[in-house]
This record gives structure tokens, sequence and C-alpha cells, in this order.
């Protein structure tokens, strides 16, 4: 494995922000900092994305039945309810528990609410009352959250995912050779500043994508580090937290050493099997769906380009959910054979592992804001790892922004009073400063065709025209937008991997044709 200091030297060449060359401001990024300020940073950070949060309203009940109902059996002991049999009788529909989530989420927020004592002014429904194999839990767990109100404080339990999130980016960093510098706490907030990452507690509450991630970015700095067996024990845990985690394991089991796959692959699916088996024991199977598909297989909206081939049954099942993982061992495969060892190397890594999880939008039946937060965050983590914020990342955030606008609105229980104007006047804004910027542009005789292509999409898709009726733009329909911000989002991610092949094809070429001269003489 060649030494870190020296592979982010040889990211330099590409960034121009190495050490010891490249711009002012990079140089600056690349200063060491010492560990008390980088801690400063990380809680700064932590404190932005919570803030954040607050002011946009704080984290949805939307989605919150898929683990409330499962935390409050844990918090209170009853583990064989945790995922009781469907029976939504006599609950109001905003309370309907949907498909289930993976029990890791529910597992973590159940010890923390047992510890809070969330509730416990009220006592919690008996064994006779959540009924014979649980048929009634839904019903008395309800009235007693209505009684005790406990929803809204196990609701914001979801803050606390966050502190995974900034642990997994850090260890990242430090094990590609960005930690313990100003890179550190820039690149913890520019994490904590991405709009993604909390609609997936504004718009829906799904809290285990950041838990997830966080495991998905700690298991990675495992693989830099060549600890397979701790990469395989947190991307285990991960895949018990949101299955999206399968898009990681997939490419790595492809490139992981011969001598080390046994040892990754069996601890993956110990770890797993630690917290899904006493779950499914205890639930008499009722977790399995869960805990094997999770909450995202149920095609609720609709309206992506798989959706609109009316796929149904096992062949929908292997489009969404196979079809990626196929694809994402295919890349790997494919780089390791035109990389080798160097695959494991930071840059090329991370943008393996960041089109592997695009792969998955692509196959998706659903498209909702919070599906972007595992691409948005590694694209910024990629660039960081590069050296090299680029432009048309920036660009591609603020599109996927106003696509899927965080700010929650309407009849919601975190809406603001403002999110239907922001909707409407945040695209002008966009706009306006694309249109300065691209006259700019060609007043300086040169043309950035991403941002003119940018400004384009933004104009079809948000301009009112004055004769519309009724005043208010219909939205564009959800494959527009997936065509548009998927395609170019799996560009971005797989760019710094061809990069990588094509410099090494380049330099393969160049060595042998030194050879081939130096035989000649």
């Amino acid at each position: 494995m060649v030494n870190v200091d020296l592979e982010v030297t040889g990211t330099s060449r590409e960034s121009r922000g190495g050490p010891g060359g490249g711009t002012g401001w990079l140089r600056w990024l690349d200063r060491p900092l010492s560990r008390s300020w980088c801690a400063f940073g990380w809680l700064t950070a932590t404190a932005i994305f919570i803030g954040i949060a607050r002011l946009l309203g704080g984290p949805t009940d939307s989605d919150s039945p898929e683990s409330l109902y499962s935390t409050w059996a844990i918090a209170h002991g009853h583990l064989s309810c945790a995922y009781p049999a469907a029976n939504r009788y006599h609950i109001p529909s905003v309370a309907h528990p949907g498909p289930f989530i993976a029990p890791l989420w529910p597992l973590l927020s159940g010890g923390i609410a047992a510890l809070a004592r969330i509730g416990h002014t009220v006592p919690f429904p008996s064994t006779t009352m959540l009924g014979p194999n649980c048929t009634t839990a839904y019903q008395a767990m309800f009235h007693w959250s209505v009684q005790s109100g406990a929803a809204a404080p196990t609701v914001r339990l979801g803050y606390l995912s966050v502190l995974v999130l900034m642990a997994g980016a850090v260890v990242l960093l430090r094990a590609t050779g960005r930690g313990l510098r100003v890179w550190e706490p820039v690149a913890l907030v520019l994490v904590a500043c991405t709009p993604a990452a909390w609609m997936a507690l504004l718009e829906y509450f799904h809290p285990q994508d950041i838990v997830a991630m966080g495991l998905v970015l700690g298991g990675l700095a495992c693989v830099r580090r060549d600890r397979w067996l701790g990469a395989g024990i947190l991307l285990g845990f991960a895949v018990t937290s949101q299955q999206f985690a399968l898009l990681v394991l997939a490419p790595l089991v492809v490139v992981v050493p011969a001598h080390r796959r046994v040892r990754f692959v069996g601890a993956a699916i110990v770890a797993d099997a630690l917290l899904v088996v006493p779950v499914l024991v205890a639930t008499s199977g009722r977790a399995f769906s869960a805990a094997v598909i999770g909450s995202g297989n149920t095609a609720s909206y609709g309206g992506t380009v798989l959706w609109e081939l009316h796929l149904h049954g096992a062949l929908l099942v292997a489009s969404s959910r196979l079809a990626p993982i196929a694809l994402s061992m295919t890349l790997a495969c494919w780089a390791q054979r035109r990389l080798g060892p160097e695959l494991l190397n930071p840059v090329p890594l991370v943008s393996l592992i960041a089109t592997s999880l695009a792969l998955r939008l692509v196959f998706e039946q659903n498209l909702f804001g919070y599906y972007f937060t595992a691409l948005a965050l590694l694209l910024v983590l990629l660039d960081v790892v590069r050296g090299r914020l680029r432009e048309e990342v920036v660009a591609w955030l603020a599109q996927q922004t106003l696509a899927f606008s965080p700010v929650p609105w309407g009849f919601v229980s975190n809406s603001m009073a403002w999110g239907l104007q922001e909707r409407e006047f945040l695209p002008f804004v966009g706009m306006a400063v694309a249109l300065v910027v691209v006259i700019h542009d060609v007043r300086r005789h040169r043309v950035r065709w991403y941002r003119v292509g940018w400004l384009a999409v933004v104009v079809v898709a948000f301009v009112r025209l004055p004769w519309t009726d009724p005043p208010f733009r219909p939205p564009m329909p959800t494959w527009f937008w997936q065509i548009v911000l998927v395609a170019s989002g799996v560009a971005l991610a797989v760019g710094p991997l061809m990069t990588a092949m094509r410099d090494r094809t380049a330099s393969g070429f160049n060595a042998g044709h030194e050879q081939i001269s130096l035989i000649s003489c």
C-alpha cells in the first residue's frame, strides 16, 4: 500500500493544490491543524447542521410511523412487538405505520428513548393490551403516544444521526490524508451545508439514511487503512440501517484483495446477523421484509423512467434492486483490471463508491429529495479528497436543491409559512446569477457549456409564461429531473475514476515507449 502522503501528493497534479504547490487558498487548506481545532470544527459543523434543520422547521413526522412504533416497543422492552402484524383499524391515516425500516435505527433510538424516559409520564401498554402476537399493538401504542406526547421528542432524536455522519466523515478524511488539516473542518461544514442531507429529516423522516452514510464513510476509511475486518463490520451494520449500503459492499467484494475477501465478507455477514437474527426470532419473522428490503420498495408516487415502463412483480424488483448491484460490480471489475491495486487509492475508491450509489437512482421507482443524500455527500467528499472543489458539483447541488426544495411547506407538521414563496422565488434568483455568469463568460470570449445547460434546464423547468393559467406553473415530471440530475450526477461521480484509468493507460504507454527507446539505444 502506497504511503498516504505520497498518494495525496499524487493527486496534486490534478487538483493543483497538493502540498508544496497550487494557489494560495489551496495551500492554506492543506496546512496542518491541531486536534483541538479539528474537534472545534466538528462541533461547529454539527451545530450548523442542526441549526439549519431547526430554522427550516425541524424533523418532520412524515414517514415517522415507519420507525416510531418500533422505537417505542424496543424502548419499553417489548422487542416482540417492534414489528407487529399490520392492523391499522382505529388509527388516523397520518399515523398509519407504513413499511417498516431496517432494525438499526429503531434499536438505537429505542435505547436512547429509554434512557431519556420519553413518554414515561404515562404507563406503556401492557403485554395484554398489545394483544396476542401483538395484534393490537398499533392501536395501544398510538393511544399511549397521544396521551404521553411521545411522538415529538422521539422524532427529535433524529438529530443524533448527524453525529454518526460527522464521525464517518472525519475518519474518512484522516484515512485519505485530508484530516488534521484545514481541509477537515472545511469539509465538515460543507457536509453540514449540503441540502440533500437535511432532507432526510425535513422532507421525510429517514434518519437511518444519515446513519447508514456515516457507517459507509467509516467503512471506506477502514478500506483505505487495509482494515478489511473493520470495513466488513461497519458496512454490515450499514446494511441494517439502510439497504443502499449493499451498493457499497458489492463493488468492494470485487476489489478486495483475494486473501482478505473471506474476512471482509464474513465480517459483514456476521455484523448483519448479530442485529437482524435476534429481531427476527423475537418478532417471529415479521421483521424479515424490513431487514431485507426495507421501506423503499413501495412505489408510492412513481413517475420515474422505470415506473413509466410499467414493470411489475419479480421483473420490477430485479430491475430496481438487482440491476444497480450488478452494474456496480461490473464497473468495479473493469476498473480493477485497468488500475489494479491503485483502485484502492483515495480518489478512485471514493469515485467508484459514489458512482455505485448513483446507480441506485437510475433504477428507482420513486424519486424524492432525500434519495440524493448519499450521492450529494459523496460528491462533496470526493472533491475534498481530490483537493479541488469543482464548480460543476456546486452547480449540480444547486440544481438538485431547486428541483427538490428542502424547505417544508403545505400541510405538513414542520411547514414554514414562507415555504411556497421560497419555491417560487429561489429559481429566479438562480437564473439571474447564472445569466450574469454566462454573460461574463461571453464577454471574456469563452463559454462553459455546463453553465449554459444549467441555465437552460432551470428556465425550462421554472419560467412561467405571462399567459399561463393558473399562475403557478405545474411541476416538471419526476422522470425529467431523474434524467437531468441522475445523468449529470453519475458523470460527476465517475469522472475522477475515468481520469485515473486514462492516466494509468497513458503512464503505461509512456513507460513502454521509454523502455523500447532504451533497448534500441
